[in-house]
């Protein structure tokens, strides 16, 4: 199995169309990433035609609308500027997006299966970010963004995205997507489903923003970003990746075991996870009890005062931390256990002096979880992958992969291609088929829910 680069650009959209200031500046929600690792993710899509087709023809249309798309939602194209200078902050400046263009024999059929596969094989779809600038030695500048296309000839292609989290989270990374699959439809500019998706930059109402924002970076300045790949870990070449659904009718019966009056999907989906990895733990011999964690992204937009609009370009999130321990959660009631130390957590979150006090506090906070168990749950249920406002006109996403769930503990979760819920991990051979074991048979049998 071979991938073949074809063409390399340096895409830079047109000014946008408000004529705004292309600088942006990084408030506290982004400067928490800077440091963090690289998010890769791919969406697989179906396309029969010739490689010559796609390459004189349908590549035309992705690189217009893609530009068209980058025209809105502009600091993609950006450097990402980290200033050396200490009064400086950090923003972003006009730049150009590196974009990518491969042609693979892969199969794939067995790349969008849901079976377990080796996780290897995807990073070659994966683009790479282009090294860092120092400039003048005021700062060191880098591309927030990669996108590589790789077509697999009379069978489909593949969106590949290599994302700085320091630009944006999940959330605007959708309505780019969207976005650039509106354009590349035909729609217009002036159409509703293109002005629904476009940002919003204002910095203005962010809560706590001026107090927050430097109070952060005088934490993080000292601190180099990460600015290169994202490195595999130890044990990459054992790894398998595999994708779990749970249908709307098993959900149902999980809610109906969680001992508590309306759960959500959320909860119950994640409660089972969990209780699913403190099991599949606890059968390969990992079995001592102590405090096991599970984290997740929260979106904050509608949490602050005042609320920002889903519009909102950049990050704005914040993790919910549940607390329990391995023997409670892969014990008889574990999963209602499990349900009640979400639900705590989610209530903590809801706080409305939360947001506040978790940003002067994260770095405490954070560091009690160094070298503890913990289930980290990245994605969203109200992000649709496989919907048709995802399609860019020849059909339906029929794979996402969140690639940088090769670090073991890391689950991705959305909503599935045929309802209720889907997620994707990475896991040595063994212990991956303890975990399916151990979650099909909860499942099926409810067994020590």
């Amino acid at each position: 199995m071979a991938v073949k680069i074809v063409e390399t650009h340096s895409l830079s959209p047109p000014p946008p169309p408000s004529g705004a200031d292309q600088s942006l500046p990084l408030v506290y929600f982004d400067m928490i990433w800077l440091d963090f690792i690289l998010t890769e993710t791919l969406h697989f899509y179906p396309l029969k035609c010739s490689q010559s087709h796609f390459l004189n023809t349908i590549l035309i249309h992705l690189k217009n609308s893609l530009s068209l798309a980058l025209q809105h939602f502009y600091p993609l194209s950006s450097n990402i500027i980290f200033p050396l200078t200490p009064s400086a902050m950090p923003s972003t400046a006009p730049a150009a997006l590196p974009l990518t263009v491969a042609i693979s024999d892969a199969d794939f059929a067995i790349l969008i299966s849901n079976s377990p596969k080796p996780s290897a094989e995807f990073h070659q779809f994966v683009p790479q970010l282009p090294p860092p600038l120092l400039h003048s030695s005021a700062d060191i500048r880098f591309s927030p963004v990669a996108i590589q296309l790789t077509f697999f000839p009379n069978e489909g292609f593949c969106i590949g995205l290599t994302v700085h989290h320091a630009i944006c989270d999940a959330s605007t990374l959708s309505r780019f997507l969207r976005t650039w699959a509106a354009f590349n439809r035909g729609e217009d500019s002036d159409s509703d489903s293109i002005k629904n998706l476009l940002p919003s930059y204002s910095r203005d109402s962010i809560q706590d923003s001026n107090r927050l924002t430097v109070f952060r970076w005088n934490q993080i300045k000292k601190s180099k970003p990460t600015v290169s790949q994202t490195l595999p870990p130890p044990n990459f070449h054992k790894l398998l990746r595999a994708t779990f659904k749970i249908s709307d009718s098993q959900i149902k019966k999980l809610k109906s075991f969680a001992m508590i009056k309306n759960p959500s999907t959320f909860v119950a989906v994640c409660a089972h996870i969990w209780t699913t990895m403190a099991r599949t733990d606890a059968a390969a011999e990992d079995a001592n009890d102590e405090p096991y964690y599970l984290g997740s992204p929260v979106d904050c937009r509608r949490r602050l005062i005042p609320p920002l609009p889903d519009s909102y370009f950049g990050n704005c999130v914040m993790p919910l931390i549940a607390v329990s321990t391995r023997e409670t959660l892969r014990g008889n009631g574990g999963f209602a256990a499990a349900v009640a130390a979400v639900v705590a957590a989610i209530e903590v979150v809801g706080k409305s002096t939360r947001v506040s006090e978790f940003f002067y506090n994260r770095s405490e906070i954070m560091s009690e979880l160094v070298g503890k168990k913990a289930v980290w749950i990245v994605g969203s249920l109200r992000i649709d992958h496989y919907g048709a406002d995802a399609d860019f006109g020849w059909g339906e996403a029929v794979k996402y992969e969140c690639i940088h769930t090769d670090y073991q503990g890391v689950v991705h979760l959305c909503k599935g291609r045929e309802g209720g819920v889907e997620f994707g991990l990475s896991m040595e051979k063994d212990k991956m088929g303890i975990f399916a074991d151990v979650f099909h048979k909860n499942l099926i049998f409810n067994s020590n829910l």
